[in-house]
Parts: structure tokens; sequence; C-alpha cells
């Protein structure tokens, strides 16, 4: 049977992305966030080193792509104690194997560290980094995520890791989203210093703090416009204002997998593994895509072939309040069309 992948093989990303979940155990407690940063499990070399048959053994067996990114993260991969235990050889013991297990040549492998920011070893990380030429990307977020000691030290970071970061990555959440809307200093230096994307918010906490982070449709709506207007370089908004006539969906399923801190794999995307409050039974199938489809009626939308797509995950919260009379994003294109109509008629 084909899948909806098959379907819409033409917006399927031409890469194919890897989420190596190592642990748990963070520094921080970001509201949003819904692991167990306390946890101690699954931190030692040995079930680091057990992931490497399986993302090697998935490269190897992908026909769709020769580029393959790997994401790898926490938790928090490089909070004090890890490197002052020499976690750092056992990164690159990891990263090793995979190299040394991949079957084709031709295939090219390129790793990605997510972090924080929020650690005081600095420059043990960046000798790392730069031994291997790797890239790490962060996150920020006006609301929910940092004290101030922390946002100091990551503020600090930024700097020192300038030339090493490929991209900062914030979450659409309520209060997050306004104080953008609002003006945040902190948040327009590192937009024009850095690529920025906006990930949407999975609902995978309890439900008084979803519904209290989970923006409503014409709050997105709104702010969806604000990036146009103010930060059209924004990943997540090249498919409104480009010229290109089509663009592939933002959602990586299709040709991505994830392994998490206890070596399951979650079908779908990792998103499925800790989402609560769903209306699908199970959101690692199809089902989760083809009801958004049906939903909206993408197949017959003029925008179709440029559209992002949303975050499944999030989409399919029973508790969005969906406010608008139609697509988010169907708005958005048409919001971006008559902007750009309206400065060329000026």
């Amino acid at each position: 049977m084909s899948s909806i992948y098959d379907v819409i093989d033409q917006k399927v990303i031409d890469y194919a992305e890897v989420i190596v979940i190592l642990f748990e155990h963070c520094n921080l407690r970001c509201v949003m966030c819904p692991q167990d940063h306390e946890s101690e499990e699954n931190i030692s070399r040995q079930q680091i080193l057990s992931k490497v048959n399986y993302v090697a053994e998935w490269i190897n067996n992908n026909t769709k792509t020769k580029y393959f990114k790997i994401h790898i993260m926490g938790g928090e991969v490089f909070e004090d104690f890890f490197v002052d235990q020499d976690y750092l050889d056992i990164y690159q013991e990891f990263m090793d194997e995979v190299r040394k297990s991949i079957v084709d040549e031709e295939k090219d492998v390129v790793f990605n560290f997510v972090t924080n920011l929020v650690f005081n070893r600095s420059q043990k990380v960046l000798d790392f980094l730069e031994k291997n030429d790797l890239e790490i990307s962060t996150s920020y977020d006006s609301t929910g995520r940092f004290s101030k000691k922390d946002l100091d030290l990551f503020k600090a970071n930024i700097e020192f890791f300038k030339e090493r970061i490929s991209m900062v990555a914030c979450v659409m959440t309520a209060p997050s989203i306004k104080s953008v809307i609002k003006g945040d200093e902190y948040f327009d230096y590192l937009y024009e210093n850095f690529l920025i994307d906006w990930d949407s918010l999975w609902p995978t906490q309890t439900d008084n703090i979803n519904r209290f982070l989970m923006p409503k449709e014409s709050e997105v709506f709104e702010f969806y416009k604000t990036l146009v207007d103010r930060y059209p370089n924004c990943l997540n908004i090249e498919h409104f204002v480009t010229d290109k006539p089509r663009m592939k969906m933002s959602c990586t399923r299709g040709n991505n997998t994830t392994i998490l801190q206890d070596n399951t794999v979650p079908k779908g995307c990792s998103g499925a593994a800790y989402l609560k409050d769903g209306k699908t039974r199970d959101p690692g199938t199809d089902d989760i895509v083809i009801n958004f489809f049906e939903k909206y009626n993408c197949f017959e939308c003029p925008y179709f072939q440029k559209c992002p797509f949303t975050c499944f995950i999030k989409a399919d919260y029973r508790y969005i309040e969906e406010d608008l009379s139609e697509c988010v994003f169907k708005q958005t294109f048409r919001y971006a069309e008559e902007k750009k109509i309206s400065a060329q008629s000026a």
C-alpha cells in the first residue's frame, strides 16, 4: 500500500534527518519541554554507543538521498558535568563509529549538536567543534526558558560560538510570540546575525500547561504577519515570500527517523512519542497527516505547491482554539501576496 508520503513525494524533503536523543538530563527547566531533566538514566558510554548500529543501518538502507544530517541532543549534551567527565570523547567515538559503519562512500553524513549554550566549559567545547569542523544549533525564547543568570551566560556563549552557530530555533508559544510582536531587542539582534527558525509548539505537557502555551489560530496568523513584515528571512517564512513556484514542506516526516534515549524508535517523528491530548489514535501513522489534508482540502489549495504545511503533531492537539475561517497558512500566503502587490504599485 502507498503511504501519503508517496502521494506527496514532491513535497517530502530531499535530504534525510536523523535525530539522536542521548539522555534527558538538563541544566534548564524550559516550560515547554516534556523531558525529565532530573533523569540520570541512559547517561553512559555504553548506552550512547548502543545507538550507532541503528543510525548506521538506517542510513545504509536509505535510498532516497545522499545527504544525511544527524542532530545529536539531550537533555543538554555540553553540561559542565559531562564535559568534565570526558563525554566529548564519547561523542567523538560515537561519530567515528557511525562514519566507519556507512557502506556507501558517496553518502554525506553531517553531525549537528543541539545545545542550550548555558555552560561554562566553552573553550573545551569549541576545541571539540573545531577539531571536527562541526556547527551547532541552539534555542532562544523570549519567555519560559532562561533565568537572568542563564540568559547572561547564553548571550556570552552566543558571542563565543558565533562562527559555529548554524541556526537559532524558537518555539511559538503564546507568551513568546506576544513578546516578539511587542518587541524584543535581543531577538532582533539574533535575527540580524543568525538564521532563525520558528518551531510549532508540541502539545506534550499537562493539559493546563498546553492550554496556556498553545496560541490561538488568530494569534498565530498575527504572528506570521509580523514575521512577514519585520522578519522575512526567518526560515519558516521563506515559503510565503519566495518567488519559487515550488517548495518542500518544512516537516521532515517521510525522510526522517528518531532514536530516543532508551533506544526506542517512534513512528512518524520524535513528537509522536510525546504528544498529549491528540485527536488521532496513533500519531505515528499517516492518519495524522491525512486528517490535516482532508480538514483543509489541501490538494485543491492554490498554494499547495509552495506551502510548508503544519507541524502535524501540533495540528492534532484537540484543544487548539481554531478561531479563523480558513487555514492560517492560506491566509498568510494571501497576506504576503497583497503586501508584495502593494509594494510594487507604490
